[in-house]
């Protein structure tokens, strides 16, 4: 029986939850309301340590800048790892819990101490990471600019929304069916989702594909 799931995510990113769909007869949507465009930067002063929050971030600012190998480098979690390592950088930390900012905030401010900590970030970024540091020890830059293109989407049995962003982008044309189960892709999304009256089924603790897949075979 085919169970309608949207995803804010586009195709190129879930190849393996595709296929989990189509093996369990589910139509999938899968679409993201943004788009992302560089903003040129430069870097004024000198930082200890710098964090980045998605591999989009890591795309954008590398196309920029180079990292010196005396900076300590940390980032969110495996997939925002493995996009540093391809390009030639090993992370000093890497969050386990990637739905969980506020954990990750809290780990990665005890392994920096007191270093000078650069946040290259998107436009309307959360600041979930660098709002538990003291303004003086903190540098944020905007690397790239985030821009919403709403699009009306079918009525689901299921919506996984990735972001604030995603969830403001759908809200644009579209409405949640009374019927319909909220997944968040962590807990930033699902605090805003909450923010807005929306009742969340589940919360992934790690916003991966595999722990999604995992949860949808769990229903079966």
């Amino acid at each position: 029986m085919k169970r309608p799931l949207f995803i804010s995510k586009n195709v190129n990113e879930i190849e393996q939850l595709i296929n989990f769909a189509q093996e369990k007869e589910i139509e999938l949507i899968a679409h993201s309301f943004l788009q992302f465009e560089a903003i040129p930067f430069k870097i004024k002063s000198s930082f200890e340590a710098i964090f980045f929050g998605s591999p989009r971030a890591v795309d954008f600012f590398l196309k920029q800048e180079k990292l010196n190998t005396s900076v300590f480098i940390g980032c969110v979690g495996e997939i925002t790892a493995q996009s540093l390592i391809e390009k030639g950088y090993t992370p000093n930390y890497i969050g386990k819990s990637s739905g969980d900012t506020s954990k990750i905030a809290i780990e990665f401010k005890e392994l920096v101490g007191n270093k000078i900590v650069l946040f290259p970030q998107s436009s309307i970024s959360n600041r979930s990471i660098a709002t538990v540091f003291p303004s003086e020890q903190i540098k944020e830059i905007s690397i790239y600019k985030t821009a919403t293109y709403p699009k009306s989407i079918p009525t689901c049995d299921y919506y996984i929304f990735t972001s604030p962003s995603n969830v403001d982008g759908f809200l644009i044309e579209n409405k949640f069916p009374s019927t319909a189960k909220i997944i968040a892709w962590g807990k930033t999304t699902e605090k805003y989702l909450i923010e807005k009256g929306v009742k969340v089924e589940h919360t992934l603790k790690n916003s991966t594909v595999e722990e999604l897949i995992e949860y949808f075979n769990k229903l079966d």
